[in-house]
């Protein structure tokens, strides 16, 4: 790259924000963090934006709301949605967004992560939104050890 690009990752968990900025700054993007739509709407206002990285479930605010929105007042940047929360039905609604251009699902590897923000700067042609991955064979998933973590480990 070689101006950075500009990218605005909204979340509101502290843990997967601070992952992801190191992880993309680290390759040369220039990242700005909200965890709100209000803290998001500031930053869009005060300049350009690339990609807005976006989770699908904020605590009091849901992407299924906001992005909507947000696209009909014009006000929404091109959108890869990160999220945990892409089920089937979530998927229609992200997908009717016309500014949503993919989503990958949480836990992701950082690779996969920064090929597909690679993909969409560099104005490759996205594939429909993926659906939630199911489960690697090797790892056995059980709702009981849900505890609501996402665990993402920095590549060594």
């Amino acid at each position: 790259m070689s101006a950075a690009h500009r990218i605005i990752l909204l979340d509101n968990d502290e843990r997967i924000v601070e992952l992801i900025s190191w992880f993309l700054t680290s390759k040369g993007f220039e990242v700005r963090t909200a965890q709100t739509f209000a803290q998001l709407d500031a930053l869009v206002a005060e300049g350009s934006c690339d990609l807005l990285l976006s989770d699908v479930d904020l605590g009091a605010e849901s992407a299924l709301v906001e992005l909507p929105r947000r696209s009909a007042l014009k006000t929404l940047p091109r959108t890869l949605v990160v999220s945990g929360f892409l089920d089937a039905a979530n998927q229609v609604v992200l997908d009717a967004v016309p500014e949503v251009v993919g989503s990958i699902s949480k836990p992701f590897e950082f690779e996969d992560l920064l090929a597909r923000v690679l993909g969409v700067l560099d104005g490759a042609a996205e594939e429909p939104s993926e659906p939630a991955a199911p489960a690697r064979e090797e790892e056995e998933v059980r709702p009981e050890d849900d505890d609501g973590w996402i665990e993402i480990t920095p590549p060594v």
